[in-house]
């Protein structure tokens, strides 16, 4: 705690967000620890990284834009964050806009493509992490289409869930429980998520456990916006599978 009340002396704002501010939520050792400062010294950014945060670091006059634009970034900074030390600029609002919902959406896939590379190297926290994100950030997109709002918290996610009539509230309740006892993923709860959030997506996508029988030692992949996956294996040989 000493260390940030040093990096205090050089911002206008610092302050927790993300899951680290619901006790509820966060899970040690599994959840990020998300941190925000407003600032112009961008040397604080690896200050914080060296910490073991998370860190975001921007300009006043930068963050005042996204907030203007409706990047989500600024609605969880400003509804979902402790403050640590200073206080946030006046007169700053958010404003949803379709840019919000087209950022919500835009990271589905980018998390379950993570997901899917780190399942592939064995890596269990990062597989059930990013499924988490990746089924999170689809509740919150259908949710900012259509109702004009961004859940948060679980108990929130889970409710919006059930009123939109999703076909992934199962998905998700097991996800979190998974996350909570840091348990991990099988290749059939894989298949499960990648279906049920590409169904809530319109698109047909390649399973995990097809991209197995497909690749051998796939390292990375990465979901395409059509449902196709590309695919890069332990030598560095791309393929792309539909």
């Amino acid at each position: 705690m000493s260390q940030l009340l040093e990096i205090c002396k050089k911002v206008k704002v610092l302050a927790y967000f993300g899951s680290y501010t619901r006790q509820e939520d966060f899970v040690e050792g599994v959840s990020d620890i998300n941190i925000f400062a407003i600032s112009d010294d961008k040397s604080i950014l690896l200050e914080l990284a060296s910490l073991g945060y998370s860190p975001i670091v921007m300009s006043e006059s930068d963050f005042r834009t996204i907030c203007e634009r409706g990047d989500p970034i600024c609605y969880y900074v400003l509804y979902d964050s402790n403050v640590i030390c200073g206080q946030f600029p006046g007169n700053l609002n958010f404003n949803l806009t379709s840019l919000t919902c087209e950022r919500l959406k835009r990271a589905i896939l980018s998390f379950l493509s993570l997901s899917i590379s780190a399942f592939f190297r064995n890596d269990e926290i990062s597989t059930v992490v990013n499924s988490f994100r990746a089924i999170r950030n689809t509740i919150q997109w259908k949710s900012c289409t259509l109702d004009k709002s961004i859940p948060i918290k679980i108990s929130e996610l889970k409710e919006k869930c059930k009123k939109l009539n999703m076909s992934l509230c199962n998905e998700f309740s097991d996800i979190v429980l998974i996350k909570k006892l840091k348990a991990p993923l099988s290749m059939w709860s894989l298949d499960r998520i990648t279906d049920v959030i590409c169904k809530e997506l319109n698109l047909n996508c390649v399973k995990p456990s097809k991209i197995l029988e497909s690749v051998k030692n796939p390292v990375q992949v990465i979901v395409n916006d059509d449902g196709s996956v590309s695919v890069k294996d332990y030598l560095g040989k791309e393929m792309k599978l539909s």
